[in-house]
């Protein structure tokens, strides 16, 4: 008994200090996979917010250039004399109206005079813009189409204006002016880069696709217009539609992780880009907490350590307590909830910890005649394999996440960290090994989160993410197989006076009593209900006739109706009510998902300007809805 108690007493302070050293690798691990994770969500983060805003000024793109040739074709037949320049004026201004973005339209002739503006009558003497690259660009091509402009101050108003243009040219050919839509960037920015969360150092650029820039967020003047083509991060942009890359800013040598994508239906590409020193701030934060408390507990494992040191010389007290000591590392040891495995260079198992019977579901001596990969999904199969196979190769360690099937057929996820045994005299690997965990709570908790993003937290419904991701999903199937979509827009009658008359909070009850009467006619699983935006639900009817979607909106009205909720009482209305907009396509490629929505939204505004509280269905065909260029959804 002495000898162990002068054994302990020599040894009690290199313990400590091994378990000192754990600790703190164990809190260095920890650290660095909550960085590796700050980094994946900052990755996630900028290329979810470029697509999102790639597509939001994709369709903004168009819809210019839409109006651009729309009005080409005014003041074709203006000149032919179909029309007369009143009409022509008033036509030209609706077209302004109805697009988001532009401020106004202007018409040059051949030598840069302007001749129309859409604002008024052209002032005398108003200068001549033949110097404008917009102007320039049409007159010396014919086939440059749709131009994006230089940043410019407007000659007018002295602001900052984007111009979009398109040429004009007489029978023959030969060059005849352009049509200019200026689009004002303090509104383009106010609308597009507003609320957005990229960090203290963060910016959102829009480049032209020769590297100029046209905004940027923060705004800075200075950088208005900036020829960018020559930068690593431009050119890496330039490159490929798509991507993400590390790099340090030309603008402002900050080191930034960029996400970039090009506009579909313009020469335009966005550039998403986080500061790496934002991105690893909250990770700092959270690093120098633990790391103090992490030297706090070493320094109290030194002091227990020392006061052991000194307890130890009671030989008798420290026989018993290196007995409980033993016995409760055991128990520790072999209920643990981790595998750790040893495999041959083959990858055959030699040995397997208490703990696999339970995350395998088979008994440890079953196990060890399997293979490594028997339990493994065929999905992941390829995955292991490959990761044995570099392991084998001499990579010196590994980490894979990956899914097994127990014998009772349920699915497990697992994380593997692997680590091949070499022999350092010939470099050779000799065997492997591996520690196991079951990470398949964590798996399903992420899942649940990745649920919650696509639902609106007030209703309970489909967000507008889901809902875009469905349309085009669920538009191209009907396309692929020839079967009929169809799409209810419904919208609540007056709810602006409904909220101005009993206060938000019974608004937003109102909206859930409303959304979950549309949710009850969602009867299969193809079918979407979605709270579109403000008041506005959309209802997604896979393979469903006109005629039967017209049903489920008149059951869907008249459930509303039937609630018997208590209105303001203005205009007539006593009780919530709701207007139905329907619309059913058989899709084709020259039509995009969106024009349902626009049909929808063109019988939606048919229903409110009829009396409201009724269906309409759009008689006009998806084709003809999108040449008519229908506004934005109905206002309540």
């Amino acid at each position: 008994m002495a000898l162990i108690a002068d054994w302990m007493l020599r040894r009690v302070v290199p313990l400590g200090a091994l378990f000192a050293a754990a600790l703190l690798t164990t809190v260095a691990l920890v650290l660095l996979d909550a960085r590796r994770d700050a980094w994946g969500q900052a990755t996630n983060s900028t290329s979810n917010l470029a697509r999102a805003l790639e597509r939001d000024l994709s369709a903004e793109m168009r819809s210019i250039d839409l109006a651009l040739v729309a009005i080409k074709a005014i003041l074709r037949d203006t000149e032919h004399g179909r029309i007369s320049p009143e009409l022509q004026r008033t036509l030209i201004q609706e077209r302004v109206r109805s697009t988001r973005y532009l401020e106004s339209v202007a018409v040059l002739d051949a030598n840069g005079d302007q001749i129309f503006d859409s604002r008024g009558e052209v002032p005398h003497g108003a200068p001549n813009l033949a110097d404008r690259d917009y102007f320039t660009v049409h007159r010396d091509r014919m086939d440059v189409g749709f131009f994006v402009s230089r940043p410019f101050r407007s000659r007018r108003s002295n602001i900052w204006s984007l111009g979009f243009s398109r040429r004009l040219a007489y029978a023959d050919g030969r060059f005849a002016g352009v049509v200019m839509g200026a689009v004002r960037l303090d509104q383009l920015e106010a609308a597009a880069f507003t609320g957005l969360q990229l960090g203290p150092q963060g910016a959102l650029t829009v480049f032209r696709q020769d590297g100029v820039i046209l905004a940027r967020s923060p705004n800075e003047e200075g950088q208005l217009g900036r020829d960018l083509s020559a930068s690593p991060v431009v050119r890496q942009a330039l490159t490929v539609p798509a991507g993400q890359y590390v790099t340090v800013a030309a603008v402002d040598g900050v080191r930034r992780m960029y996400a970039h994508r090009r506009l579909r239906d313009a020469p335009l590409m966005i550039n998403v880009a986080m500061a790496v020193d934002d991105i690893y701030a909250a990770w700092w934060r959270k690093a120098l907490v633990i790391g103090s408390i992490a030297i706090i507990l070493v320094a109290i494992a030194v002091g227990m350590a020392l006061l052991l040191q000194r307890a130890l010389a009671r030989r008798r007290l420290m026989e018993l307590a290196a007995r409980e000591s033993e016995a409760g590392f055991r128990l520790l040891s072999e209920n643990s909830n981790d595998v750790v495995s040893r495999m041959d260079a083959t990858g055959r198992r030699l040995y397997l910890s208490p703990a696999s019977a339970r995350i395998f579901g088979r008994p440890i001596e079953e196990l060890l005649a399997r293979s490594t990969l028997d339990d493994v999904v065929p999905e992941d199969a390829s995955l292991v394999r490959g990761n044995l196979l570099r392991l084998q190769a001499g990579q010196r360690e590994i980490i894979t996440t990956y899914r097994i099937t127990r014998p009772d057929g349920s699915i497990a996820w697992l994380e593997a960290s692997a680590r091949a045994i070499i022999d350092e005299e010939n470099g050779a690997v000799t065997g492997m090994v591996a520690v196991v965990r079951d990470i398949t709570e964590r798996k399903s908790e992420e899942e649940k989160l990745a649920s919650l993003a696509r639902t609106d937290g007030l209703t309970g419904l489909a967000n507008r993410r889901c809902f875009d991701e469905t349309l085009a999903k669920e538009w191209r199937r009907a396309m692929r197989d020839r079967t009929p979509l169809s799409l209810l827009l419904l919208d609540i009658d007056h709810f602006k006076l409904f909220n101005d008359a009993f206060g938000h909070p019974a608004g937003d009850a109102c909206l859930r009593h409303v959304a979950h009467e549309v949710q009850a006619a969602v009867r299969r699983p193809a079918d979407l209900a979605v709270r579109y935006g403000g008041e506005e639900i959309v209802l997604l009817l896979p393979n469903t006739v006109g005629l039967g979607a017209a049903m489920v909106a008149e059951q869907v009205r008249a459930a509303i109706e039937s609630l018997g909720i208590t209105h303001a009482g203005s205009g007539g209305i006593d009780h919530v009510t709701v207007s139905v907009g329907v619309a059913t396509a058989i899709p084709s490629a020259d039509a995009e998902p969106e024009s349902l929505l626009a049909a929808a939204d063109a019988a939606l505004y048919r229903a409110k300007r009829t009396g409201r509280n009724r269906v309409a269905v759009t008689s006009e065909p998806i084709s003809r809805a999108v040449a008519a260029g229908w506004a934005p959804l109905a206002d309540a």
